[in-house]
């Protein structure tokens, strides 16, 4: 998480600055880099520079609600794989976009099971 909130609070300085600049630019004064840009432009830099920021910070959320949770876990150890691989054969699904070399060799016994199973 570190390079993350470093990357949220770089964003977020920057936002400070454009909305520092957006005041001098509405007084008629030159921004803090020393040149005239116009209101509007640094209105749509300070839109588009929260849009980044609130997409960053759901990335953030997101990436940190994750982290206790492992993706695969219950294809391997709670779904029978024949339900899988019928359900496969049934929507003609490649089996191997669903499980890997290694789940692959783990449940051959599986393999030929038919398309209409039911469990």
């Amino acid at each position: 998480m570190g390079k993350m909130s470093a990357k949220l609070e770089a964003i977020r300085g920057e936002l400070q600055t454009l909305e520092s600049d957006l005041l001098l630019a509405r007084k008629g004064k030159p921004t803090s880099e020393g040149k005239n840009v116009s209101a509007e432009t640094l209105e749509k830099r300070v839109a588009s520079k929260r849009t980044q920021l609130a997409k960053a910070e759901l990335a953030a959320a997101v990436k940190e609600d994750l982290k206790t949770v492992a993706l695969g876990t219950s294809k391997i150890n709670y779904m029978d794989p024949r339900i899988t691989i019928a359900w496969c054969k049934r929507n003609e699904v490649p089996i191997e976009k669903v499980f890997n070399k290694s789940l692959l060799s783990k449940f051959h016994w599986a393999m030929d099971v038919d398309w209409q199973f039911r469990f």
